[in-house]
């Protein structure tokens, strides 16, 4: 029986499109998702050099998601390419075995997700083209180390040794690749109760040299009918300069990043939903307030079949940064194919 070793939040859950998985034989199995995108951004600003529009085609990611089923073991490889940016190329996402304990609970070896945060890893887990905190982010994407999970009832919980949590793409940010993380331990609880689902974790990186990093992350999700809501607080302390690129102003030792967001999703037919969501991100030091940024997005989700699904976006974000105020305002039409 196949098992998912994941505490994933409700709203990856609630996705209208999700992958299928194709069987070759009783032991391996693979799935996928091709990732496609138009977007026009017009951005305003006090400095003359962030004035200006673009406009952007591309693949974002096609994704290979190979599944292997020993019966207490199970294995996973998910091979990506992302061409987004200019670092776009092939890497091995996730490739992790897990090892079923039985009772609801399993350890898993390798490279996997991280278990923090609200919104899903994948875009066939979200409702929008974008995501609540773009580039600004700094929960954990995934992490290389052995991780415990259990379930008990309503409860399911997690944790994890790995070598980082924020570096070396760990995080959205991403790193210097030579960043000594010397260990980080996460860990996560989620409990359902009726319509709630309610998750609380965090994640500790010891990085030697460059100091301690850590996040706490809590959200909770409610489903009604046609209406999924949810709302996620982040609060994260950074020492390490090198999760900033050189010159940046936010790269002062001990910043203090406070994130948040809110959203609605409802679900008008079948196939369609509309979502609606507000999120933040501020950061500051021990003196002084070093920037925000606040985004409004407004997206439609429509599925033209189990495989096929079509999401247009329109999103406004105003802030500023190292004293220069900006706004800039994005359309965005993106193709999912799963398989």
């Amino acid at each position: 029986m196949k098992k998912t070793i994941a505490i994933t939040s409700a709203l990856a859950a609630a996705s209208s499109l999700a992958t299928a998985e194709i069987k070759i034989n009783e032991f391996l199995s693979f799935e996928g998702f091709v990732d496609m995108s138009y977007s026009h951004t017009d951005t305003d600003g006090d400095n003359a050099l962030l004035n200006g529009s673009e406009n952007s085609f591309s693949i974002d990611q096609v994704e290979i998601d190979w599944l292997f089923n020993f019966g207490k073991v199970t294995g996973r490889v998910d091979l990506g390419y992302e061409g987004s940016n200019n670092e776009s190329g092939t890497d091995v996402e996730q490739a992790f075995v897990s090892y079923d304990l039985g009772n609801g609970a399993a350890l898993t070896m390798g490279r996997y997700e991280s278990m923090l945060g609200l919104e899903a890893k994948e875009p066939t887990g979200l409702y929008q083209f974008s995501t609540a905190y773009d580039g600004l982010s700094f929960l954990p994407q995934y992490g290389q180390g052995v991780r415990y999970t259990g379930q008990s009832g309503d409860i399911s919980y997690g944790v994890s040794l790995q070598d980082e949590s924020f570096a070396n793409g760990g995080s959205n940010l991403g790193g210097a690749d030579d960043n000594d993380g010397s260990y980080s331990i996460e860990a996560a609880v989620s409990l359902t109760s009726g319509n709630f689902t309610y998750s609380l974790g965090g994640a500790f990186e010891d990085a030697d040299e460059d100091g301690d990093n850590s996040i706490i992350n809590a959200h909770v999700v409610y489903v009604s009918g046609a209406w999924t809501f949810g709302a996620e607080y982040n609060h994260a302390d950074i020492e390490s300069d090198t999760l900033l690129p050189d010159g940046n102003p936010l790269s002062a030792n001990e910043t203090e990043v406070d994130s948040w967001l809110v959203m609605a999703n409802y679900a008008y037919s079948d196939c369609c939903s509309v979502t609606g969501r507000v999120s933040s991100v501020d950061f500051k030091d021990a003196d002084n307030d070093l920037g925000d940024a606040l985004k409004y997005t407004l997206a439609h989700n429509y599925a033209l079949s189990d495989n096929l699904a079509i999401i247009t976006e329109v999103s406004y974000v105003e802030g500023e940064l190292g004293g220069v105020d900006s706004d800039a305002t994005q359309g965005a039409v993106e193709v999912l194919f799963t398989f």
